[in-house]
């Protein structure tokens, strides 16, 4: 019975890990295309400006 129990929290664990991890390098992922968008979005405001002003 104690072996069962045993087995039974080590999966428990293993799989809240597994959870945890996916979440976070969603996350990770989420923020690096932000990061890319907000860096594209900043060139594109950046040559708008330049062109604006020559």
């Amino acid at each position: 019975m104690m072996h069962l129990v045993l087995v039974i929290a080590v999966v428990i664990i293993l799989a809240a890990s597994c959870l945890l991890t996916f979440a976070l390098c969603r996350a990770a992922t989420r923020r690096d295309m932000l990061e890319a968008r907000w860096r594209e979005e900043s060139a594109g405001s950046a040559g708008e400006e330049s062109h604006e002003s020559a």
